[in-house]
């Protein structure tokens, strides 16, 4: 039988190439992710070991759960003075706003970015230094900020102090602080200590890097320090330091895999199809080998390992390559997060470790295996009589039918259950969860009674082309619906990967226009300003920088947003006010409970995405402890944001009532609107100009706010994309193999027709207008699937938000040429076979 096998291998090559592809593509998307993964982890590791290869001791302030307090000047003192310390140098970081070349703060989530001392000894840096070491008057820029805002060595860069004052420093070189996610996004500006210290008012250091001498262990040298320092610092060694930082440098990585092998999983399911559907024909076009061997003495036994052992070797195969093109694949990963989502990677030479080269061989031995376990049991009930007999292979009978229709219909009853139960569940999280659970196995219900509805959906589809192609289209829709099992397994490739995709698209897509939606409903102005960030609570503006925007010609209106810190029960909360003339005019809160015409003098209303107040319902009074008054207020109504550019308040009460509460307010957001005629570039001018005199102000337009959402979306869309696109090339690969063994069993066939009249222009038309329609009916299935789970899993998760669910038509035309182009070019090999075969050479039964 091993024999046997080997001659089946060798005599149909390519009858399993298009299967060994589809196990090639899935298993190098799983191996490929778990390379990805890796590489990337030792490119973490690599890094921070160059950019503290000297460090032994590392010592941080004790870990208390609240903002640590810095570690005093003394500490380094008399860590130096440890007889076994070589070098100790202390970090000292604090946050510091740099002016891009407009003279505007440049800021990060409203947050401006840091200064760091970078005079120490050089030999306990955490980055790399392309320049010199700034003196008085000289600064060094990290290279992504350079880059940005377009500054080199030798340009003047300002930064700004807490009180506004500017000061101008000569750049001398460049920060490189590779992957160190630390100062991720943010500008870093570095300085001597002494003018940090004086710049910031930091009297402190957040970490002491220090070198052991000669010979001396750091764990000895470890608990020197730390009985030098005695309680309230952490003292660790220089390994699990940078064991700590890549572990959380790392961190997202983890997550990302299993999102990644998510698809992978997907991707091995569809190759299963395509597996399963190979050896189901190939089963099916040797009945006649197989009732001869049958006769010849072979065992059921025998047949069933035969057909798995020729499984086996094809998956072996498929794994080993697979492997290969994995570490490809991960590098294909880099490229789309780089690209797509601008992550920061160090990423060297690959690390392919043994857990995927096994994981590789295993996974393409048994999916496809497992796939041929249904054919290798059909073949052994082949009849050693059936080398007498032709084997139609045809519809099955109606008893299987109603099994089948009955199981379907019982699985998509959990299914629609589930997906019920989801929608009407109160917790949009708990609900969106439901509805994911809901959806697979409504889907699986789909896939299962496809056969019996997929011969309808064939004509329907093939009416039109019939109409317009005459008979070779006729006889590919006669094609397709022959055989409803085998159209159906073809086209549930499809009907995954496009499904899938399709829920994507309109989930991300509902998203993108709910949140611009949101924005312009919360948002009808187009300049929003703040104080610049140096912590979590929302900065005060500076004084009169409300009434010089009211001043200006370019703006038409200027709304006010105040807030101040006051209690309730001993909680320490936000509460905000926005100024009569604006509530309601350019600031409107989103309500989800109440109407805004319900706030009042001695009424709040609740932002339901805090939880400091835990769950407060409209209706509850709450007893507000300010710095002037107390002041007891009933819960009007509930919001999920209260105000644009105060995302930290929990409670909106009407201006007079925030005035009772804490005396004059300073503003925290001022939003304003530009006069009619006034352009963008305008108004920006405008902004520019009154940086010049308030420095301390960050103010952007809510068009960059709406087109960054955008720009994001589509980013995220383009890597789902990306990586579904793999369900889809193994699903083509299906079609093409489900049409090439066809083209084989039906020799007999096409030579009758052939001999009828019909040309080989018109075979070829046949084959890829039947590729076409399974082509069209996978993709129908896939994208009405998506559509409408989509459209529920939308609402659900943007529940609160007043979402709009919108379905992407023109990505889902898109979707539908992409996949018709690629389908009729899937079936041109197997329509150019079978045209060339010989009308009297096929009708030789051999």
């Amino acid at each position: 039988m091993l024999r046997t096998v080997l001659a089946n291998l060798r005599a149909h090559v390519g009858r399993l190439a298009a299967t060994t592809l589809a196990v090639v593509f899935g298993v190098a998307f799983v191996v490929g992710t778990v390379v990805f993964a890796d590489t990337a982890r030792q490119g973490y590791a690599d890094a921070y070991a160059r950019s503290a290869i000297n460090v032994d001791v590392s010592v941080l302030p004790a870990d208390t759960g609240e903002t640590p307090a810095l570690l005093p000047a003394a500490s380094l003192a008399a860590v130096r003075r440890l007889p076994d310390v070589a070098a100790a140098d202390g970090r000292m970081v604090a946050r510091l706003a740099l002016l891009n070349r407009d003279g505007r703060p440049v800021t990060n989530l409203g947050r401006v970015g840091y200064g760091i001392a970078v005079d120490g000894d050089a030999r306990l840096r955490p980055y790399d230094v392309d320049g010199r070491t700034p003196g008085p008057g000289e600064a060094l820029l990290d290279t992504d900020s350079a880059e940005r805002l377009g500054y080199r060595v030798g340009d003047t860069i300002v930064v700004v102090d807490p009180e506004g004052v500017r000061h101008r420093f000569a750049v001398v070189g460049l920060l490189d602080f590779g992957v160190d996610q630390r100062f991720s996004g943010q500008s870093v500006v570095g300085l001597p200590a002494a003018v940090l210290a004086t710049l910031t008012g930091v009297d402190g250091y957040e970490e002491l890097a220090i070198e052991a001498r000669e010979g001396v262990d750091p764990d000895r040298l470890a608990a020197a320090v730390s009985a030098q320092l005695g309680p309230g610092v952490q003292v660790v060694t220089g390994e699990q330091r940078r064991s700590a930082l890549i572990a959380e440098a790392a961190r997202w990585l983890d997550g990302f895999r299993v999102f990644l092998l998510l698809f992978g999983v997907v991707a091995l399911v569809v190759a299963a199809f395509v597996i399963y559907n190979t050896f189901a024909v190939l089963a099916a076009m040797r009945v006649r080998q197989t009732a001869l061997l049958r006769c010849l003495g072979a065992k059921r036994g025998q047949i069933f390992r035969a057909t798995l052992l020729e499984a086996a070797i094809v998956g072996l195969v498929g794994g080993a390559a697979g492997i290969l093109l994995g570490i490809g694949v991960a590098f294909g990963l880099v490229a789309l997060l780089v690209g797509q989502l601008d992550v920061d990677l160090a990423v060297g030479a690959a690390v392919v470790g043994p857990a995927p080269v096994v994981a590789g061989l295993v996974l393409g031995l048994a999916v496809t295996v497992v796939s041929a376990v249904v054919p290798a049991v059909r073949a052994t009930r082949t009849s050693p009589l059936a080398a007498l007999r032709d084997q139609p292979t045809g519809p099955t009978g109606r008893r299987r039918r109603v099994l089948r229709a009955v199981l379907a219909g019982l699985v998509g009853v959990v299914g629609i259950a589930a997906t019920i139960l989801g929608v009407g569940e109160s917790d949009p999280n708990t609900g969106a969860v439901l509805i994911v659970l809901g959806g697979v196995v409504t889907f699986l219900a789909v896939l299962v009674a496809s056969p019996l509805f997929i011969g309808a959906l064939c004509t329907v589809i093939g009416a039109v082309p019939a109409r317009l192609f005459g008979t070779p289209a006729r006889l590919a829709t006669a094609n397709a619906r022959a055989n409803p099992g085998r159209t159906a397994i073809t086209t549930a490739t499809l009907m995954i990967g496009i499904g899938l995709m399709s829920v994507f698209s309109v989930v991300l897509s509902s998203l993108s226009t709910t949140a611009a939606r949101q924005i312009a409903g919360q948002f009808p102005v187009d300049v929003i300003a703040t104080g610049l960030r140096y912590g979590d609570i929302d900065p005060a503006l500076p004084a009169g920088y409300a009434d010089a925007l009211r001043a200006r010609p370019e703006f038409s209106a200027v709304a006010q947003v105040r807030a101040v810190s006051a209690t309730v029960d001993g909680t320490e909360v936000r509460v905000g006010a926005v100024d009569p003339g604006s509530l309601g005019a350019l600031v409107t809160p989103s309500i989800s409970e109440g109407t805004l015409a319900e706030l009042r003098p001695g009424t709040a209303i609740v932002a339901t995405s805090r939880t400091r107040l835990g769950a407060t319902p409209v209706g509850a009074t709450l007893s507000v402890v300010g710095s002037q008054s107390t002041l007891d207020v009933r819960i009007a109504a509930s919001a999920v944001a209260l105000a644009p550019g105060a995302a930290n308040l929990d409670l909106l009460v009407v201006w007079s009532d925030l005035e009772s509460l804490a005396g004059d307010a300073p503003d925290i957001a001022v939003l304003a609107k530009t006069a009619p005629g006034v352009s963008a570039a305008q108004s920006l001018a405008a902004l520019d100009e009154l940086a010049d005199e308030f420095p301390l102000v960050s103010a952007g337009s809510v068009a960059d706010l709406r087109s960054d959402l955008e720009s994001t979306v589509n980013g995220i869309l383009a890597v789902v994309a990306g990586l579904l696109a793999i369900t889809v090339v193994i699903s083509l690969f299906g079609i093409a193999n489900t049409l090439a063994l066809s083209v084989v069993e039906r020799t007999r066939e096409s030579a009758t027709i052939r001999a009828l009249g019909l040309t080989r222009g018109q075979l070829r038309a046949t084959l890829i207008l039947e590729a076409l329609v399974m082509a069209a009916v996978g993709a129908l299935v896939g994208l009405t699937y998506g559509l409408v789970y989509g459209a529920i899993l939308s609402g659900k998760a943007l529940a609160g938000w007043d979402p709009v669910v919108v379905v992407p038509w023109a990505w889902f035309a898109g979707i539908v040429v992409l996949v018709a182009v690629t389908a009729a070019l899937a079936a041109v090999l197997p329509a150019r076979r079978a045209a060339r075969a010989s009308i009297v050479a096929a009708l030789v039964d051999t």
